[in-house]
């Protein structure tokens, strides 16, 4: 990922703390440009991969996309019990 998009989602960060503690000059010090892991078992997304381009990859690369899809229903739950919230309450 280029280090602009690192810092660019770095600033989403919710806890305005953790953003003056961790500043855009320390990631720049310690960003390294494809720094994979050295067994080699990491799987490279490109950073102009689109959202469904990626999640339709990670489900194929991990065989999610031979499980079957979980049934979700308001009456309840796949194992008869009742759904959340199916009685009124949160």
């Amino acid at each position: 990922m280029p280090l602009q998009e690192t810092l660019a989602r770095h600033r989403t960060k919710p806890d305005p703390t953790y953003l003056t503690q961790v500043t855009d000059q320390h990631l720049g010090d310690w960003y390294r440009e494809r720094d994979l892991l050295p067994s080699g078992i990491e799987t490279v997304i490109d950073a102009g991969s689109s959202l469904p381009e990626t999640v339709r990859r990670i489900m194929r690369e991990t065989d999610l996309d031979q499980v079957p899809a979980i049934d979700r229903c308001r009456s309840g739950t796949p194992d008869g019990h009742p759904a959340p919230g199916a009685d009124g309450r949160l």
